[in-house]
């Protein structure tokens, strides 16, 4: 859904280029590729390859990559993504209102995603490697899930690269075992199901959470894609108004957000406050804006290392954004039962 929806100004007008790259030929030719978002250096000494974590998508890495380039203008920086964002519809973000068009944002044919598991990725990322060794040595970089990906790359291409990063993350040193990678397995948030489930088409091929559907992930993009051009204007907020910027944080800012693995720290509402029913039950201190302490509820620069304002406006673009709406849930799987999946 990606081919044609974004003017080259745009492109050009924000100093990268988001590249499409040759993936793995599983049977779908519009969608057998994956991502980068590169910040090009005119003559790199090295590339780091960025791979993102569960839900990521490449501007995950915006504010690390402009950092780097402009603390090491000899790095070339690729951020990559997986081939399942080429399966949103980012048509809204080329409209007056992005939010209004997500609202009702209606699912693609997921059948793809059940043929996309670990093999695939690992030969989507070895492809993606042998295109930024053209331009220099790689040194791969992996984040959370992503760093397990990355990890399992090295054990089988580890001559393509010239250094490994894992970030926040590694290999399960207790992986799933065969049994719980085909048939399912119970964990405190319920039943997973297995690849005969997956495959057999009785289980939901994307990962999915409560608030954290592709729904929710293109309705924070879009909600901080207008963020970021129009910070300080009232928009509503449950009973209440809120600026623009202050909405959008208040869905990923650490005091506030029930998915500690998935915020960030940026700042503080200006609000009269709560406690998170939700965020007690998960045994946290979660924060909630319960209304304005003036006219509007405001959003506070407390200065934290992550500016507020800078992050709004790498967290979404027409082309690409922070999350994977559609991850597939078989990659999830076999990561997690690797030695079954990837023995070498």
């Amino acid at each position: 859904m990606r081919a044609g929806v974004v003017p080259l100004f745009l492109l050009l007008a924000f100093g990268q280029e988001y590249r499409s790259l040759p993936g793995a030929q599983t049977g779908y030719p519009q969608l057998d590729r994956s991502y980068a978002l590169v910040y090009e250096a005119e003559a790199p000494k090295a590339v780091l390859l960025l791979v993102p974590g569960l839900l990521g998508g490449s501007t995950n890495f915006a504010l690390l990559a402009e950092h780097l380039r402009r603390e090491a203008p000899w790095l070339e920086v690729w951020a990559w993504e997986r081939r399942a964002n080429g399966l949103e519809d980012r048509r809204g973000f080329l409209t007056q209102d992005p939010t209004a068009y997500y609202q009702g944002l209606p699912e693609p044919d997921l059948t793809p995603l059940r043929s996309w598991g670990l093999e695939v990725h690992l030969k989507d990322l070895d492809l993606a490697v042998e295109a930024a060794r053209k331009r220099a040595p790689v040194v791969l970089a992996g984040h959370s899930l992503g760093a397990s990906l990355a990890t399992l790359y090295a054990f089988r291409h580890g001559e393509k690269l010239k250094g490994l990063i894992l970030l926040d993350g590694a290999l399960q040193l207790q992986p799933l075992s065969r049994e719980a990678l085909e048939q399912g397995y119970v964990t405190p948030f319920g039943r997973f199901p297995g690849l005969e489930d997956l495959l057999q088409g009785r289980a939901d091929p994307v990962f999915r959470l409560p608030f954290l559907g592709p729904r929710d992930l293109a309705l924070a993009e879009a909600e901080a894609f207008l963020a970021a051009k129009r910070p300080l204007e009232p928009v509503p907020y449950g009973p209440y108004r809120a600026t623009r910027e202050a909405r959008a944080l208040l869905r990923v800012d650490d005091h506030y957000s029930l998915f500690p693995l998935f915020s960030v720290s940026a700042g503080r509402a200006w609000a009269r406050e709560g406690l998170s029913l939700l965020g007690l039950l998960q045994g946290r201190v979660v924060l909630t804006a319960r209304g304005p302490r003036s006219h509007v509820v405001e959003w506070r620069d407390t200065g934290e290392t992550t500016d507020p304002r800078a992050f709004l406006r790498a967290f979404a673009r027409p082309e690409t954004g922070f999350s994977e709406w559609y991850f597939p849930y078989r990659l999830l799987l076999e990561v997690a039962g690797y030695p079954h999946v990837a023995p070498d």
